[in-house]
This record gives structure tokens, C-alpha cells and sequence, in this order.
């Protein structure tokens, strides 16, 4: 959701989404799918921790066809959304969403033979290493680490309207 609210597209039909229906797994499949659809072309993919775990032997998929898509995985050790709807409509009961044992992803990716980067530290300065993530060729993931408690908004309550959003325009 952050990336359909903030990234600066350029053309029409370039975002692929679930659009919000809590699709967990759906970006990297996705991206495979934009990338088998268009040889040649960058995919980039932004995923949460959750969602990827959610189909992470899809990387070998990544690795055996060669495809172009990076893989931007926003971390924050926790399954976000369910996270944060816990935090805002149910008194803050927190279960199963966070994550007890986290794994390297960069590691992983590097497992099946994909570049990664790991943007906590350890690699150096965030803007070289995108700009040679997008450079080279294939795959390649690129750990962003963020705040646990970062929330999406707008959003619609459970069993709420859409005009019923929270975070939204009417609310300021």
C-alpha cells in the first residue's frame, strides 16, 4: 500500500496489487508472472517479511529462470497488517504476528544463488546498492529493514465501508 500511495510511476498498468484484500504472498508471484510477461524489463518487487515467507521457495523460481526482479522486502519481523489491526480494533491482543525467529533473507536469497543486499548496516550506502541491485542483470533481493510498528493507512475497519476508512483525507 505504501508503494501505491508514494512510488513515482511513470506509466499506466505498471503496478501490479492486490489491492488491499490481505493477499498475503501475492507480490512475488506476481512478479514472476510481470517478468515472464515482459523479457527484458526490470520487475521490481515490494514485499513484506510475511508475505514473502508466505512463498519463499519461490526464489528458486527466481534463480532458475533468471529473472529480472528485484525483490525490495520492506522487515519488520511481524505479519504488518495483521499487526497492526491487532494494535487499532483489537485492544492491542497481539498473537501470531509477530515473528519469533526471523530468518537472514539475504542469506537465503544467496542460498538459491541470488544477489542480495542488506540494507541494516553491514552493505554500505542505500542509494549505490539499489542503484547496482537495478543495474545487474536477474534476480536480487535487497533487505530493507523498518519499524515494527509502522502503520499503512488509509485503511477500512473489519466490517466497516470503504467510506468508513481511517487515516484518510476526511479524517484531518
Amino acid at each position: 500500500m505504501w508503494v501505491a500511495q508514494a512510488y513515482p510511476f511513470q506509466r499506466p498498468r505498471t503496478l501490479l496489487t492486490s489491492g488491499g484484500l490481505g493477499t498475503m504472498g501475492f507480490g512475488l508471484p506476481a512478479a514472476i508472472g510481470a517478468a515472464l510477461a515482459n523479457p527484458g524489463k526490470r520487475v521490481i518487487c515490494f514485499s513484506g517479511d510475511g508475505s514473502l515467507l508466505m512463498n519463499i521457495q519461490e526464489l528458486a523460481t527466481l534463480a532458475d529462470w533468471r529473472l529480472d526482479v528485484t525483490v525490495i522486502l520492506f522487515q519488520n519481523g511481524h505479519l504488518g497488517l495483521v499487526r497492526q489491526q491487532q494494535e487499532l480494533f483489537y485492544e492491542q491482543n497481539y498473537i501470531a504476528s509477530k515473528f519469533m525467529t526471523n530468518p537472514d533473507f539475504v542469506a537465503i536469497a544467496r542460498g538459491f544463488g541470488i544477489n542480495g543486499y542488506d540494507l541494516s548496516g553491514e552493505d554500505g550506502e542505500p542509494v549505490s546498492i539499489f542503484q547496482k541491485a537495478l543495474a545487474e542483470p536477474g534476480p536480487c533481493l535487497i533487505n530493507v529493514p523498518i519499524d515494527q510498528a509502522a502503520n499503512v493507512f488509509p485503511m477500512v475497519p473489519p466490517g466497516r465501508a470503504i467510506y468508513e476508512m481511517i487515516g484518510g483525507e476526511s479524517d484531518e
